[in-house]
């Protein structure tokens, strides 16, 4: 994974202080969200700064805006608008009244403000609140399309701490969670919140990445590393009923959705896919996904609220 901006992207993972540069700046906690200032102003991170910037050199950006936001909802294009308007202000202390957040998110805030949310496994790990409250955007499916996933499998590529594949099997009781994730420790994670939480042939855990082809890479995130095998989608699951793709894999979504393009078109599950890593991802997925299968409906949401430039997931169905 790519970290050319100087933030250490460990660090938001449970640690008090961070860096920028030598410049060390405060994380704030506020109805479980973890906010970082310097000197009273606001920090709007965005890691992968270099690469949008090249990529908004070389493309007519209003012409790939307008093509992003046809046939989307307008929450969607307001969180679009959103991360083009803060990118300005990328990595860079900026006056506390300007904010990150849409109004959408704003709303969400306030909804769950007064909302009780008790930790599920805090004696193993951390969860972000917000992806159990908004269910990773899914909230907003319509019904029949919700209705439709539980009882068939799910594929939950990127599984971190297993706060997704918890959330999932909370959420759709009928169905079997497979998590693909390819760092050791987390599973470690995963196994110890399904024996605590019996999850057991409910929640899967699957020592591997995703990807278009075989090999073996690399990992590290969160300061955990190990190689892992990687897989196509295609060749690795044999189960049939698919109902719902999650991907958040710092950067490897396009790799994963060419590796499972024969599931998309036979099953045409629900997709949750993270696009934010890189601005290929932001601006073109949506393309890719409507030529594996011209009838997916597309909208915009967020996955968490921790970084206002981060965690946008695109969510097909």
């Amino acid at each position: 994974m790519k970290n050319k901006n100087k933030f250490q992207l460990n660090k938001i993972f449970g640690l008090d202080n961070l860096y920028l540069g030598n410049k060390k700046f405060k994380k704030v906690t506020i109805l479980g969200l973890d906010i970082y200032f310097i000197a009273g102003e606001q920090v709007i991170p965005n890691y992968w700064e270099d690469d949008f910037r090249e990529y908004f050199k070389n493309n007519n950006i209003a012409l790939k805006t307008e093509n992003l936001k046809n046939g989307l909802d307008d929450i969607s294009c307001e969180y679009i608008d959103k991360f083009l308007e803060i990118e300005k202000y990328w990595n860079k202390y900026i006056n506390p009244k300007i904010t990150g957040w849409t109004k959408y998110d704003l709303e969400l805030m306030k909804k769950y403000e007064d909302e009780s949310f008790t930790p599920p496994f805090s004696n193993i790990t951390k969860f972000n609140p917000f992806i159990f409250q908004n269910q990773y955007g899914l909230i907003d499916l319509p019904k029949e399309s919700l209705e439709k996933i539980n009882g068939k499998y799910i594929i939950d590529a990127g599984g971190l701490n297993g706060d997704t594949a918890v959330m999932l099997a909370d959420m759709f009781p009928q169905s079997k969670v497979y998590v693909y994730e390819p760092l050791i420790e987390n599973v470690k994670t995963i196994n110890k919140i399904i024996n605590e939480g019996n999850y057991q042939n409910k929640i899967i855990p699957i020592q591997k990445g995703l990807g278009n082809e075989y090999g073996e890479v690399e990992f590290e995130f969160c300061a955990n590393r190990n190689s892992a095998k990687i897989v196509p989608l295609d060749k690795d699951y044999a189960g049939d009923n698919l109902g719902l793709i999650k991907i958040d894999t710092e950067g490897f979504e396009t790799q994963i959705i060419e590796g499972a393009k024969e599931l998309i078109k036979k099953h045409k599950p629900v997709l949750a896919i993270a696009i934010y890593h890189t601005p290929e991802d932001f601006f073109e997925m949506k393309d890719k996904i409507r030529e594996l299968n011209p009838d997916y409906k597309f909208m915009i949401r967020r996955s968490e609220q921790i970084i206002a430039s981060a965690d946008l997931v695109l969510i097909a169905y």
